[in-house]
C-alpha cells in the first residue's frame, strides 16, 4: 500500500513535469524504500522506480494518463513487435500437381497421378518468424521456419508402384480400395518481401512474396482395401523417387486478419528420369498466431 500510495502521489507531479528538461529525482521515504523519478526531455512518459518495482506513466494526445509497470510495457512491446508480420501461424488449404508447363491436365499417360483436389489437403505449421525492417513495419524482409504436409489422395481404380528409377501406375484389379494416398513432409525456410499499407493491423492491406527452400523430411504411400472380405492396409516408406530438396515460389495477400496464400514448386516432385515432371501447388488460408 505504501508503494501504491507513493506512486499515485507522484502521478500528478510526473504528468506536469513531462515537458520539462530531463530530470532524475531520488527520494528516501520511511522504511528505506528508495524512489527514483525520471522524466526524459520532450517525452510524455515518466518512469518511477519504487524499490524493485518500476512504473511507467504515459500521457496521450488527449491528455489521458495510463500507468503500467515496466514489465507490462515490455510484454506489450514484445507482443506488438510482430503484429504486422504474417508468418507465424497455420496454412491450411488444398494441394494438387501441375505438369511441366504448370498445366493441371496431365494428359492420358499420367492422368492417374491427378489427385482428387477436394480431398487432397495441405497444412503447414509456421514458426520462428524474424523480420528485417527496411521502412518500419511498412516494408521489410521476413523469414522463419515451417513444417509442411502434402496429402495427395487418389481414386481406387489405379495404384502406384515405385521401382528403381521409375514410377509405374497399374489397375487395382478386384480390390475395393478405400484409401489411396501419397504423403510428403518438408522442413521449410522462407525469404519473403513483405509490404503493409498501414501501421494498424486491422486496416492494413498486406502482401508478401518470395521463395521457400525445403528439405524433405519423409514420404509415404498408403493404401487400404478389401479383398474377398478381408481388410488390408499397406504403407510404403523409404525411397519413393521423390526429390530431397524443394524450392517454392510463394505469395501471401490479405487485409486485416484475413490472409490467403498460394505456392507453386519450382522443382519437380520426382527426381528420376523415368518419372514425369510434376510440380506441387497449394492454395488456401492463413491463420495468424
Amino acid at each position: 500500500m505504501k508503494i501504491l500510495s507513493t506512486a499515485l502521489f507522484l502521478l500528478a507531479a510526473a504528468t506536469l513535469a513531462a515537458q520539462e528538461p530531463a530530470t532524475t529525482d531520488t527520494l528516501a521515504p520511511e522504511d528505506d524504500v528508495q524512489i527514483e523519478v525520471e522524466t526524459p526531455t520532450g517525452e510524455d512518459t515518466t518512469k518511477i522506480s519504487v524499490g524493485s518495482t518500476k512504473i511507467v506513466i504515459t500521457q496521450n494526445k488527449g491528455g489521458e494518463t495510463t500507468t503500467d509497470t515496466l514489465t507490462d510495457v515490455r510484454k506489450e512491446k514484445r507482443k506488438n513487435k510482430y503484429k504486422l508480420t504474417w508468418w507465424n501461424g497455420i496454412d491450411m488449404g488444398v494441394n494438387t500437381l501441375a505438369g511441366e508447363d504448370y498445366d493441371f491436365d496431365l494428359g492420358d499417360e499420367w492422368s492417374a497421378l491427378e489427385p482428387n483436389l477436394a480431398r487432397s489437403r495441405y497444412i503447414a505449421f509456421n514458426f520462428a518468424q524474424l523480420k528485417g525492417r527496411v521502412i518500419g513495419d511498412y516494408v521489410g524482409f521476413t523469414t522463419g521456419m515451417s513444417v509442411q504436409f502434402y496429402n495427395f489422395k487418389y481414386g481406387g481404380d489405379r495404384e502406384f508402384s515405385f521401382g528403381g528409377d521409375s514410377l509405374f501406375t497399374m489397375p487395382t484389379g478386384d480390390r475395393n480400395v478405400t484409401k489411396n494416398k501419397l504423403r510428403v513432409s518438408y522442413l521449410a525456410v522462407p525469404l519473403l518481401l513483405e509490404i503493409n499499407t498501414s501501421s494498424k493491423q486491422s486496416r492494413s492491406f498486406h502482401l508478401s512474396a518470395g521463395v521457400v527452400g525445403k528439405l524433405k523430411l519423409g514420404n509415404m504411400y498408403k493404401q487400404k482395401y478389401d479383398l474377398d472380405g478381408n481388410f488390408n492396409k499397406v504403407s510404403v516408406k523409404g525411397d519413393l523417387g521423390l526429390n530431397t530438396w524443394g524450392l517454392d515460389a510463394m505469395a501471401r495477400v490479405g487485409y486485416g486478419w484475413f490472409t490467403l496464400y498460394g505456392q507453386a514448386s519450382l522443382l519437380p516432385l520426382f527426381d528420376h528420369d523415368n518419372a514425369p515432371d510434376l510440380y506441387p501447388v497449394s492454395v488456401g488460408i492463413f491463420l495468424k498466431i
